[in-house]
């Protein structure tokens, strides 16, 4: 044994391979994120929201959105004109009750393309703990009617 530490195995200017310079590439251990400007477009829910919906499309395609909240309060997004309004509790609980039984969380990834001059939804909603996300377009699935047709109901008229 010899008091002399060992020099590594290689070199810090690093090894060239097949002409590519050594160094020169991102070394963290971080997440990729996303480039800016990517996520722009996608509905988000409010950590105390209970629904948000956009329905876009049609034949002048137009695009309008809301999140309704837990406590009743329901907000017009999307710079969409109309004023904050309020739920009652009986709309409140039936939206709920519409929210559980469409089965949003068997509801496939994939997204169907919508007919012509028809109309695409975005739902985000929370159940349990897990936020899910889903898109729809015309026509909607037999499980998601009604849950479609109540939250076109709370919609802003358009101007």
């Amino acid at each position: 044994m010899s008091d002399k530490t060992e020099e590594p195995a290689v070199p810090p200017e690093g090894i060239k391979l097949g002409g590519a310079p050594a160094g020169g590439y991102d070394t963290r251990l971080s997440a990729s994120q996303a480039p800016e400007g990517a996520d722009e477009g996608r509905l988000r829910l409010p950590r105390n929201g209970l629904i948000a919906y956009r329905k876009s499309g049609g034949l002048r395609f137009t695009s309008r959105a809301i999140i309704v909240y837990r406590n009743g309060w329901m907000m017009p997004l999307d710079g969409a004109e109309g004023r904050p309004r309020r739920l009652g509790p009986a709309a409140l609980a039936r939206l709920e009750g519409l929210i559980l039984r469409s089965e949003l969380t068997r509801v496939p990834r994939d997204t169907r393309s919508a007919t012509r001059d028809g109309h695409n939804y975005e739902i985000v909603t929370r159940i349990g703990r897990q936020e899910y996300a889903v898109e729809l377009s015309d026509p909607v699935p037999a499980a998601q009617v009604r849950l479609v047709a109540m939250l076109n109901a709370l919609l802003p008229e358009l101007a």
